[in-house]
């Protein structure tokens, strides 16, 4: 495996994806070279909004009254 350090932060994430869906098919040597390649992502980009931010929760809507009025 190349140096880490040579690939820009796209070709990185890229190949980590590539890496991934590797070790999804059962090579584990895949899934080591994914979890460094996404490792050093972390390490340079820090956390994303997409790995560990919370959800944000959507404003509770009070349900209208029916239309009609029970007796």
């Amino acid at each position: 495996m190349e140096s880490l350090d040579g690939l820009d932060d796209e070709e990185l994430a890229s190949s980590a994806y590539v890496w991934r869906m590797r070790a999804r098919q059962g090579d584990r040597q895949a899934n080591e070279i994914a979890q460094a390649m996404e490792a050093e992502l972390r390490r340079r980009l820090g956390s994303t909004p997409s790995m560990s931010g919370p959800l944000e929760l959507l404003p509770q809507v009070k349900p209208k009254a029916p239309w009609w009025r029970f007796w």
